[in-house]
């Protein structure tokens, strides 16, 4: 199947689109610094714009995403570029945890500081990167994505976790396999792509920055906008025995 296929067949849900939209405190969950901005950049400095209370967390140090600079340098390099980056976006509100990179735990050591990140903040919708991309081998994006899916699952029982329980949280999975949202993010794809050139270690020419402008555009076009971003929104009901999750309701 072509990409033009792709767009065609996918099923948006307008009732998913409203969960979207209408969210006001967020967390995004990012393995690495940059991936907040590659999956959502657009989303999330329309909703800061919009007054929304935003929080970034940034689960690994990025220390081994360059082939010539040291893992020391790199991670002080990253964490200055993740901060103006986030700067352009519109927030400085950023907690990186610090685990290694390659080596984020797995899920059920990580969620334990998602819970409790997710219940000192109470947000209303969480974002992440899609753990369930047929090819995605990253272990840092795998165990991220389901971390974050399983504590927003578990962040009601007060027997898991550290915090006091609070009302679970929706999802949205940036950039996934199967979108059932595409959000207009015309009005500040400037912001989007300015944040990510910030990450200059990661993006040293404007080369990967033109394939993420033209995707962008093709997703747009899917809804009849300049370029737009794709999301998976999930409820807190449908990530669990539930085969209608993200589907239009009944």
């Amino acid at each position: 199947m072509d990409f033009s296929k792709f767009l065609k067949n996918i099923e948006l849900s307008p009732h998913h689109k409203d969960i979207l939209l209408h969210s006001k405190k967020i967390i995004s969950f990012a393995p690495h610094p940059d991936d907040n901005e590659f999956v959502a950049g657009g989303f999330v400095a329309k909703k800061i714009q919009e007054g929304g209370s935003f929080l970034l967390v940034v689960v690994s140090d990025g220390s081994k995403g360059s082939t010539t600079i040291g893992e020391e340098e790199l991670i002080r390099i990253r964490k200055r570029e993740q901060e103006d980056a986030l700067a352009f976006l519109g927030s400085k509100n950023v907690k990186f945890l610090g685990y290694k990179d390659s080596e984020v735990p797995l899920p059920p050591v990580l969620r334990n500081d998602i819970i409790k990140i997710i219940r000192d903040f109470g947000p209303d919708l969480v974002i992440t990167v899609d753990p369930f991309l047929p090819y995605e081998i990253h272990p840092d994006h795998v165990n991220t994505g389901l971390a974050v899916l399983q504590a927003v699952l578990f962040t009601k029982f007060p027997s898991i976790g550290e915090g006091r329980p609070v009302t679970r949280p929706n999802v949205a999975l940036g950039f996934p396999f199967s979108p059932n949202v595409i959000i207009d993010c015309s009005e500040t794809m400037d912001k989007k792509i300015a944040a990510l050139k910030c990450h200059k270690s990661q993006f040293p020419d404007d080369s990967s920055i033109e394939t993420v402008k033209t995707i962008l555009s093709l997703y747009g076009a899917r809804i009849g906008s300049r370029c737009a971003e794709p999301f998976k929104v999930l409820m807190p009901n449908e990530l669990h025995v539930n085969v209608l999750g993200g589907m239009n309701p009944l």
